[in-house]
């Protein structure tokens, strides 16, 4: 996949999202509220001007325009609007955050509690004002991050101080004449007591789960060390993902392979080679920083994280290319494998999907070769006792002959057939073979001659046409003898114009970034013949 690194501030042991990420959500979450309150406040307003209109006629909405309770609706959405204008300006400390959150919550219930105090018709105010306080609890509870026992706080504060303004409105106002036990200002103050109590309640246990919910969703984003966050991609076997390492800040990729989709067999297997692959150092190959398994029994892979793009996007998007680019790419692909082979690994999975093309260190035209070793098997009836020779495994559209009459004659020797299959790939846009099904491609691997590129339309270098053609030989002792030969024959081909950094640099400047960039908003799968497969021959 792809992927840079980067280093951030604030990371937290445990894994959960840095200090500043949780600002920032806090932060968008004030703007949100307060944005709806400015949206309800202001259909309030509106909406009761018209029913005066058309119950009360013209006078009735003047003097509401004039009452105090519509001039303090009039300052309580103001309050919110002006809470909104602040919170989306700029960014502001957990502190300046956190004290906006209590001050208007507090400050809101007063104001709206002097709506009650101010009405001609007490109960109806008292009505209006409870409902309106109540509705501002929940709306907090619901959409702030926030600890029970913050909640509980803060609606106590803001329920309490409201009650208080009621009760002095009431003691500076007179009651109404003849107004009987039932409707007495302290008849009335502890029945709104009573329900902001219950709405102070349920905010609290709402703030409690939901709060509870979105730990519980973060823990659920970890894996190891590592936060996860977008998708990046997701094939037959597993998914992979842009992730964070929770205490280095470090951006990675890490790759999760199931049990489900994976036999517990081949998951032992992939152990082994990612510890192998680890001692990879190679620059042409993606590095493995760390493996491991969850306590579910998900294995996962951590690897650097590339801004790039795959030699499969990039032929879908810019069609054939240049040959010296091809020779470009290639000899960095060999050089990869030249460590690989050395070391006793074999690719088994060399296509364009796999090879990346990246900027480092100030170099454009990078090459990064993805999953070394890691054998995928998408075999949903998988035998138990099936052995590693019983089965092809690889890609239909790049499989090496001897992978499909001889699986377990696959060497290092099947991963430059692979390379070449790529290149042909590169300079004709087109595939070596196709066929409706794996098995009919795999078929003409093992026993079909290629067409040489050449005559699919496309003008290719003599001398860079007879290696590819040589890569993709039947026998694989008439192939180049190493991956280090081949590369040795591709830096030495006389009729090939180089493709030197100064192109390199002038494509990525007006191509590729953007390339890059609109790959990097998609995550896809291959689709069935550029996948990896594993074919029983058993059951052919």
């Amino acid at each position: 996949m792809s992927n840079r690194q980067v280093a951030s501030r604030g990371a937290d042991p445990s894994g959960a999202p840095s200090r500043e990420e949780s600002r920032v959500f806090l932060q968008k979450r004030l703007a949100l509220v307060s944005r709806l309150g400015v949206f309800l406040g202001g259909f309030f307003y509106v909406a009761i001007l018209l029913l005066e209109l058309v119950f009360g006629g013209t006078q009735a909405l003047v003097e509401h325009l004039k009452s105090p309770p519509s001039l303090v609706l009039l300052a309580c959405t103001s309050i919110v609007g002006v809470m909104w204008l602040v919170v989306r300006r700029r960014p502001l400390s957990d502190r300046a955050l956190s004290a906006i959150d209590a001050a208007s919550m507090v400050v809101l219930a007063q104001l709206i509690a002097l709506i009650a105090g101010l009405h001609s018709q007490r109960m109806v105010g008292l009505f209006h004002a409870t409902l309106g306080i109540a509705t501002w609890l929940c709306v907090r509870a619901v959409a702030l991050p926030s600890t029970g026992r913050r909640t509980a706080i803060v609606s106590a504060t803001a329920s309490a101080g409201a009650v208080v303004v009621m009760g002095l409105c009431f003691w500076v106002r007179p009651e109404p004449a003849g107004a009987t036990r039932e409707t007495t200002a302290l008849g009335e103050l502890m029945n709104v007591t009573l329900w902001l109590t219950a709405a102070s309640a349920i905010a609290t246990v709402a703030s409690r789960v939901i709060y509870g919910l979105r730990q519980e969703a973060k823990a659920a984003r970890r894996v190891g060390q590592y936060v996860l966050a977008s998708k990046l991609g997701e094939g037959g076997m597993g998914v992979v993902f842009r992730a964070t390492h929770a205490m280095l800040r470090r951006e990675t990729a890490i790759k999760l392979l199931p049990p489900s989709k994976v036999a517990p067999e081949m998951l032992a297997r992939f152990e082994r080679e990612v510890c192998q692959t680890a001692r990879l150092t190679h620059p042409n190959t993606v590095a493995i920083f760390d493996y491991g398994r969850t306590p579910e029994g998900v294995f996962y892979y951590a690897m650097e994280y590339l801004e790039g793009l795959d030699l499969d996007a990039l032929v879908q998007a810019s069609g054939p290319l240049p040959a010296g680019r091809v020779v470009h790419v290639l000899q960095q692909v060999c050089a990869a494998l030249s460590e690989a082979h050395a070391m006793g690994l074999v690719h088994r999975d060399i296509k364009p999907s796999n090879i990346v093309l990246t900027e480092r260190g100030g170099m454009p035209d990078v090459v990064k070769v993805l999953d070394f070793g890691l054998v995928k098997d998408l075999s949903a009836s998988q035998d138990a006792e099936l052995t590693a020779a019983e089965v092809i495994t690889g890609t239909p559209l790049f499989v090496s002959p001897e992978a499909v009459i001889s699986p377990e004659k696959v060497g290092p020797a099947s991963d430059l057939y692979a390379v070449a299959a790529v290149g042909y790939y590169l300079l004709t846009a087109t595939h070596v073979f196709g066929g409706k099904t794996a098995m009919a491609i795999c078929s003409k691997h093992a026993h079909v001659q290629p067409e040489l590129p050449s005559l699919r339309g496309v003008e290719i270098p003599p001398e860079l046409e007879k290696l590819v053609m040589q890569g993709l030989s039947k026998d694989p002792d008439e192939r180049p003898g190493s991956a280090r030969a081949m590369r040795a024959c591709l830096l030495a081909l006389p009729d090939v114009r180089p493709w030197t950094e100064q192109d390199a640099t002038l494509w990525w400047t007006k191509t590729g970034r953007e390339l890059a960039s609109q790959r990097k908003a998609t995550a896809r799968d291959p689709g069935s013949m550029a996948s990896t497969i594993a074919i029983d021959f058993r059951d052919r």
